[in-house]
């Protein structure tokens, strides 16, 4: 009688390690593909810009610059500020929890980390951080299209008045959020270009950045306070 077929010992692989792999395969072909193309001054200047220690002191000192009966201060400004001491917790804890390692193909002795756990990859503080940014624009175009309009704020109508005509206060707005959104989203697309970041680690930061700001904007209002 002939021996019955050996069965396969062989275990697939879990679900995540497959698109962890698959990830990291896109990720590098993205990185690969348009490293040479890719100005890095720009690159790192985007790095630059979305860093905490760069956005938290600027937006500390326009909120304790801006008159305080202004309604850029609860709506704009004070979201900001909590939103991201919210993103900076909820992000290290999650890179703490997750501890996935940055991508092995690029080089990563010129970044500086905020916090230790700044050098697991997942999921992205940078995009989380744009995307808080932008999504609290978004949300708050109303109150500064108001603010554009109110007379305590002679600098900013000045500002406004040398582009734009009188009345056209929402469109320039609309033009700031659009600006904004790009400069967003091309932050996210340049982390996985730097090699800093995988694919997901930016997907998964720009949605948390975004549910951040919904939940900044409806949850820890304390406009009543200033």
């Amino acid at each position: 009688m002939g021996r019955k077929p050996r069965k396969s010992t062989a275990v697939s692989p879990p679900l995540l390690r497959r698109i962890a792999s698959l990830d990291d395969r896109i990720s590098r072909y993205i990185h690969t593909f348009t490293s040479p193309l890719a100005p890095k001054p720009l690159l790192r200047s985007l790095e630059h810009l979305a860093d905490f220690r760069l956005f938290f002191p600027v937006t500390l000192s326009l909120f304790f610059a801006t008159p305080s009966h202004s309604p850029l201060r609860p709506h704009l400004l004070l979201p900001l500020i909590l939103c991201s001491l919210l993103d900076l917790i909820f992000i290290g804890f999650l890179k703490f929890l997750v501890r996935r390692p940055r991508p092995s193909y690029a080089i990563h002795g010129d970044y500086n980390a905020v916090v230790p756990v700044d050098k697991f990859s997942f999921p992205s503080g940078h995009s989380s951080r744009v995307c808080f940014i932008a999504s609290i624009f978004s949300f708050s175009r109303a109150r500064i299209v108001e603010a554009v309009a109110d007379p305590s704020h002679p600098r900013l109508a000045l500002l406004i008045q040398r582009w734009i005509e009188e009345g056209d206060e929402a469109m320039a707005i609309n033009l700031l959020v659009a600006a904004v959104w790009s400069w967003a989203l091309t932050t996210v697309v340049s982390r996985v270009v730097l090699g800093r970041h995988y694919v997901l680690d930016v997907g998964f930061g720009a949605c948390i950045g975004v549910l951040e700001a919904l939940f900044t904007l409806h949850f820890l209002n304390f406009s009543v306070l200033i």
